[in-house]
């Protein structure tokens, strides 16, 4: 939204398996080598919150999830009821710390029996990423990446000559979140990165609320229209020499008609106009930060309000809603 304040613009599982299954007969078990972990991606409603500065809780390494079964050509994983049946099992899956940080160097060793093939798999929220063959007893040095910023996970799969498997997951806690939230009682996770400085305009409606944020080139549309609240968001198009408000259109006393960015999305969106109804009092700007979770999906936005308040923008729009502001801020 380009505003005469831009003087300011310079502020800031399964399958896999079905695959592996299929080659474990023909394949042989790998050596054990040195592999770089590939970075997890990045990017709701009602999550609880703890204090600020508080770190991540460390745990111990989890060895559970202990599922053995078989794998037919075309189906899912089927379990069998007594692994001890096929003399396979992995006896351990460990790391050398309990906790990790970004760019630490860590190593997972592994033991099993009765396999001849082995697979290691990085999770992240519950799925498999890309996975390699390693020995059916060994160890790997990897390294946390740098911008990691949720717990790390792995899956080891073990097979034995007939294609039985077992597998177990390891999950290694961040010791503490590199970066802390911008306001008090944040969630029990970690921001994706500091918080973004940027400068911002907000407008109430009759129902709902506009806030644009110029780091972004957005403007948020937040509808209170209905018991589960929406929000969208819109490109800020508006260039300086178009039209900022539409003079044909008089609001009733004691309202507004949005200008210049704000407008141009309520004029041209007839949800927008519809569900918001007219302004209530002119835009205000203000200088706002901004910050996101960093799960894979599924992300949290949070913006501070004019008033020091929080906008919690749940995911792809599902819902929203305002935190106010605390004695501290």
């Amino acid at each position: 939204m380009k505003r005469s304040y831009d003087v300011l613009r310079s502020l800031p599982l399964w399958g896999a398996l079905v695959l592996i299954a299929a080659c474990a007969r023909e394949m042989t078990p790998t050596p054990t080598r040195t592999l770089s972990v590939e970075a997890l991606s990045s990017p709701s409603p009602s999550s609880p919150l703890i204090p600020e500065k508080s770190p991540v809780p460390a745990t111990p390494n989890l060895e559970v999830t202990r599922t053995h079964g078989t794998v037919p050509p075309d189906a899912s994983p089927t379990p069998i009821a007594s692994p001890a049946a096929s003399g396979l099992a992995i006896l351990s899956f460990r790391a050398d710390r309990e906790t990790i940080m970004p760019g630490e160097v860590f190593t997972l060793t592994w033991e099993s029996t009765g396999a001849v093939q082995a697979w290691l798999y990085p999770m992240a929220e519950g799925r498999l990423l890309q996975g390699v063959p390693v020995s059916p007893t060994g160890s790997q040095i990897l390294t946390a990446p740098v911008d990691l910023r949720r717990p790390l996970e792995y899956m080891l799969f073990v097979f034995n000559a007939s294609g039985v498997y077992a597998s177990r997951n390891l999950r290694l806690p961040l010791r503490q979140c590199p970066e802390l939230w911008f306001f008090p009682h944040a969630l029990a996770e970690c921001p994706s990165g500091p918080p973004v400085v940027s400068w911002a305009a907000y407008q109430p409606f009759e129902h709902g609320h506009m806030i644009w944020i110029q780091a972004r080139d957005e403007i948020f549309v937040l509808f209170a229209d209905e018991q589960v609240r929406r929000w969208r968001v819109f490109v800020d198009l508006f260039e300086e020499g178009m039209l900022e408000y539409d003079p044909t259109l008089t609001p009733p006393p004691g309202r507004f008609q949005p200008i210049r960015g704000f407008g141009l999305v309520w004029r041209n969106d007839a949800e927008v106009r519809s569900r918001l109804g007219w302004a209530l009092q002119p835009e205000q700007g203000f200088t706002t930060r901004i910050q996101t979770t960093a799960r894979e999906r599924y992300n949290l936005l949070f913006i501070q309000a004019l008033d020091g308040g929080i906008w919690q923008l749940d995911p792809e729009g599902s819902g929203w809603s305002y935190l106010p502001p605390t004695n501290g801020r």
